[in-house]
């Protein structure tokens, strides 16, 4: 298992070109059609990131790179059952998760928001009850956390919006043990959370027992100046 996450920056529109070029054309219609600059650029560098990947793991050229959608619309690498993936990104950030198993990563900037009317809406009445019995000064950080938990579970299901936030509740009470209860059974899901940077929050889910303490961090442009040359070869 792998993690790997990129802090974003501006980049030309010279550049967001010459990345899209590389990619398959639906993909790179998609990301052209973004208004905002700064959707494109998390879009492209997360179809870096994996093809970067895929290229160093399996030896395959970028050409014979292709990508497929499940029937609730998570991507995988067709021919390749082996190599499973997940890329999400919010603010400044864009993670990427690969194992051998079904996983699922999630990034959130964290926002001051109204979060006990989101919770109540999104959460079981376990999980909100947990976030107000905190300390106030960290409701909103355990908000995210649980936010981030159940969407990495959700992604590494693979089932999308599928399957409700309300179906299913995390057991919080063992920090370092977190597991879902889903039909009144516990899954054989494993969590981690991570904090990258002051104002995020990163969860990742997996089908194996454990799960890597380590984030390889990639920067930008070397990211690309990599990618471009295993491209050129």
């Amino acid at each position: 298992m792998e993690i790997y996450a990129v802090r974003i920056y501006d980049l030309s529109e010279e550049r967001l070109t010459e990345l899209c070029s590389l990619i398959n054309l639906e993909k790179k219609n998609k990301i052209e059609r973004f208004v905002n600059k700064k959707d494109k650029i998390r879009a492209i560098i997360g179809e870096t990131l994996i093809r970067m990947i895929v290229i160093e793991n399996l030896k395959l050229s970028n050409k014979y790179i292709s990508f497929d959608k499940n029937q609730y619309g998570k991507p995988y690498l067709k021919d390749y059952p082996n190599i499973n993936f997940n890329i999400s990104h919010s603010g400044d950030y864009v993670l990427c998760a690969v194992d051998d198993s079904p996983i699922g990563v999630d990034v959130e900037e964290v926002k001051d928001i109204k979060y006990e009317e989101i919770a109540k809406s999104f959460f079981t009445t376990k999980e909100s009850e947990y976030i107000i019995s905190q300390d106030l000064k960290i409701q909103l950080d355990k908000f995210y956390e649980i936010w981030t938990l159940k969407e990495s579970y959700i992604k590494c299901c693979g089932q999308g919006l599928s399957i409700p936030l309300k179906s299913f509740y995390l057991d919080l009470d063992q920090r370092e043990n977190i597991k879902v209860v889903s039909n009144d059974k516990y899954t054989e899901h494993t969590f981690k959370v991570f904090n990258i940077e002051l104002g995020y929050k990163v969860a990742v889910c997996s089908l194996n027992k454990e799960i890597s303490n380590n984030i390889v961090r990639l920067d930008q442009n070397y990211l690309i100046n990599k990618f471009t040359e295993l491209c050129l070869k």
